[in-house]
């Protein structure tokens, strides 16, 4: 009998929600108000058109001239004029894995445009020289490549001798080579 109970509620219940369906019970079918009309275009201005600057903001990979006046250290320190024979280089030109050696000691280095303290963003893999561990970013200022450890120091200055060789020197003096 408990059985026939159960199925009689079941039975009942379905009928009692499918009337309510049928009888309007939930509030379908009713009228909704018509969507709201779509708003008319309005004229946003004009439109003009001007060549960009090159991605790399220019000669040196550096801030566009436009920005250079508002950097404070402008003109503080004028870098050391490129050596003769070197070519121009650009921030894109400097991504990726390099060779970096010096005093004996040759390991890879890394460059991304991630931006970071001092610059963008380097990193080094198998270096044993402790100065070449530390190299945490890089920057191009007045045609120069500068490598910089966390505190922004810089750890070594180089220049462009192609488009995979740049020649220089460590901040202790001594010369580094960066191949590609």
């Amino acid at each position: 009998m408990a059985v026939r109970f159960h199925t009689l509620a079941t039975v009942g219940l379905a009928a009692l929600l499918t009337a309510g369906c049928s009888l309007n019970l939930f509030g379908r079918g009713e009228s909704r108000p018509p969507p709201p009309a779509p708003l008319a275009a309005a004229p946003a201005g004009t439109v003009t058109g001007a060549t960009l600057p090159p991605p790399d903001g220019g000669v040196d990979g550096g801030a566009p001239s436009g920005l250079a006046a508002l950097d404070p250290s402008a003109g503080a320190a004028t870098p050391a004029p490129a050596a003769a024979g070197s070519g121009e280089i650009g921030r894109t030109d400097l991504l990726g894995g390099w060779t970096i050696a010096a005093a004996g000691d040759s390991c890879q280095l890394f460059m991304t445009l991630t931006t970071w303290a001092g610059g963008y963003r380097a990193s080094t893999r198998g270096c044993t020289n402790a100065a070449f561990q530390g190299i945490s970013a890089w920057n191009i200022e007045g045609g120069q490549v500068q490598l910089l450890n966390d505190a922004g120091t810089t750890v070594a200055r180089l220049y462009p001798a192609s488009k995979s060789q740049l020649n220089g020197q460590t901040s202790g003096g001594g010369p580094v080579t960066v191949t590609r």
